[in-house]
């Protein structure tokens, strides 16, 4: 599987900066990596660059029309989940959810956890509040490591002034000379995975040592990337049969997705309803804000966005995209390289920025999406009188 260096290497030799079996420099791998992240930057805001749509989930809290999405979970009414988990390689375990919705596309945060890791696929784990204990596999394989710290217990405060690997966690069992057997982490005092004190089940006395602990379950936080914006959506309303909840039997309604004119032109924005009908989505900076209507009781929203391609960490992460892409990037990049060294021909030139032409041309005509026939969301038929879709012209007139 290729890395960022591979392509940078490939680039640089393409332009003549480079002699076949030559090694690269730290600063011009330096240079080339972040103007290979700056050009994946760019690849975002191109439509048909993008090969994937991320459906993004989240249960509708009663009376609540304004939610979060990106990816700090300190913000009112945050889009996505917390959880625990163990990690194996690049598999998650999913063994409890706190609260949220795991899913597909969105990307985790936690003690240890690599950054830039994303959940690809589901395995044996369902997400979307169907089966959402099992396994998922992750872009990033995560290195997980057995705790190993310094430190020592007065009574049941252990106190850790080193870290040597992984992270203390509440529910580890630890070893270490003159530990009581089976003596576990029950709380945190100040400590909070690392240096600090913790509150220990068996009370003793440990002078300063070596400690083991065994690997746990840990909290992970998931959250989405902010979208360039939503694409569709559509609602899951459960459904019951005797007054019992069907499990998995939601009926599914489409959304219509406002721009900022449709959803400002509202009369009612307050206006109760079992569920919503339609959506707006205000990005900023980091985040966005999204807001349905009418205010619902109930339901379980899925959007529709196009997936942001992830700028990489280090020069060795792996490239997981699609077919064509690897080469798309090699020319790309050689391309916008290319003034910054002077060293290609005429020739070179006009071959280069033929081959990134044809590179990109051709992963666009694959993401092609085809033409959709004109349809108008039901919440946009002012004329029918079923529901109160007409507010979204601004007054009650027929």
């Amino acid at each position: 599987m290729a890395k960022p260096i591979d392509i940078i290497s490939r680039a640089l030799k393409d332009i003549g900066a480079l002699e076949a079996g030559e090694q690269v420099s730290a600063d011009s791998a330096k240079d080339a990596f972040e103007m290979m992240n700056d050009l994946i930057d760019q690849w975002s805001n191109e439509d048909m660059m993008v090969f994937n749509i991320t459906e993004i989930i989240f249960p509708v809290i009663a009376g609540q029309v304004q939610y979060t999405i990106g990816p700090d979970p300190s913000t009112a009414n945050f889009i996505g989940a917390s959880f625990t988990g163990t990690f194996s390689g690049n598999v998650l375990t999913v063994t409890g959810i706190n609260s949220g919705a795991v899913a597909q596309g969105q990307y985790l945060s936690g003690q240890g956890i690599t950054q830039g890791t994303r959940i690809v696929r589901n395995l044996t784990g369902a997400g979307g509040n169907v089966n959402e204990q099992g396994t998922y596999l992750l872009n990033i394989v995560q290195g997980v490591q057995t705790p190993v710290f310094t430190g020592s217990i007065s009574g049941t405060t252990l106190t850790v002034t080193a870290v040597t690997s992984g992270a203390v966690n509440i529910g580890s069992v630890i070893s270490g000379t003159g530990i009581t057997a089976g003596t576990t982490i029950s709380a945190l005092i100040s400590g909070t995975g690392g240096v600090g004190t913790y509150t220990v089940s068996a009370s003793q006395t440990v002078a300063s040592t070596t400690i083991t602990g065994t690997i746990v379950d840990s909290t992970i936080t998931a959250y989405y990337q902010k979208p360039l914006g939503i694409d569709s959506a559509y609602v899951r309303v459960n459904t019951s049969s005797n007054g019992q909840p069907i499990y998995n039997g939601g009926l599914d309604y489409q959304m219509a997705v406002l721009q900022y004119d449709n959803y400002n032109s509202i009369g009612l924005k307050t206006l109760n309803g079992p569920w919503p009908k339609a959506v707006y989505f205000n990005a900023n900076e980091q985040s966005g804000n999204i807001f349905l209507w009418p205010n619902p009781s109930q339901g379980e929203v899925h959007l529709f966005a196009q997936t942001l391609f992830s700028n990489y960490g280090t020069m060795y992460d792996d490239i997981v995209l699609p077919q064509g892409y690897s080469m798309a990037l090699r020319w790309c990049l050689a391309e916008r390289l290319m003034p910054m060294y002077g060293k290609a021909s005429a020739t070179q030139i006009s071959m280069i920025n033929a081959y990134a032409a044809q590179a990109k041309a051709t992963l666009k005509r694959t993401n092609m999406k085809p033409m959709q026939t004109a349809q108008f969301a039901d919440a946009m038929l002012s004329s029918r009188q079923k529901d109160a879709g007409w507010i979204l012209n601004g007054g009650f007139f027929r």
